[in-house]
């Protein structure tokens, strides 16, 4: 309803505006309505993905799930410690979908080296009642970081889906490497 009422009242200004004003600044206010709009429909849409990225995280036992288009971290309590995650740079490649997995320590110590498991799929369904569709996994590994706190990006290929296509990642099994 307040969405309706901003549109009716962004309208009517700009038929009031528009009878006082020069035809360039009547294009010019067309214009920045234009890219409003365009502005809340993806502001809209990244409020879903983190609605959805959050019940999920809510409802899992291990792992955590990170939303394409979500564009915010989510944490994760490690071996290593809270870790805050995201993606980023989601781009087609011709054996599938390449991402970058952002992993930043929260702690004031320094990220071991350390391997985890990356999930990645479809959902399908509504956020309470979902199912994960056509999931492949794939081991990563991560190197020690020299500076707390941890900033580490993981460049990853999924194979066998499409930017397009893809619905989560799913970040778990994070074990801190062995040193000898």
């Amino acid at each position: 309803m307040t969405r309706r009422y901003l549109k009716l009242l962004t309208a009517a200004s700009v038929l009031v505006l528009s009878a006082c004003a020069p035809q360039s600044e009547v294009r010019q206010m067309h214009q920045s309505v234009s890219t409003l709009n365009s502005e809340m429909t993806q502001l809209k849409k990244e409020t879903v993905k983190i609605t959805q990225q959050n019940a999920l995280n809510a409802k899992s036992a291990s792992g955590v799930y990170l939303l394409p288009g979500a564009n915010t971290p989510a944490r994760l309590n490690s071996q290593l410690g809270m870790l805050r995650m995201s993606v980023s740079n989601i781009s087609a490649t011709a054996n599938g979908t390449q991402v970058t997995l952002n992993i930043h320590g929260e702690s004031n110590t320094a990220l071991p080296s350390f391997t985890g498991t990356v999930e990645w799929g479809q959902l399908q369904g509504t956020t309470e009642n979902y199912q994960e569709v056509n999931v492949q996994n794939q081991q990563f590994s991560a190197p020690a970081s020299q500076l707390a706190p941890s900033d580490i990006a993981i460049p990853l290929t999924l194979h066998g889906i499409t930017p397009e296509q893809l619905g989560f990642l799913r970040i778990h099994d994070i074990q801190p490497l062995l040193q000898d």
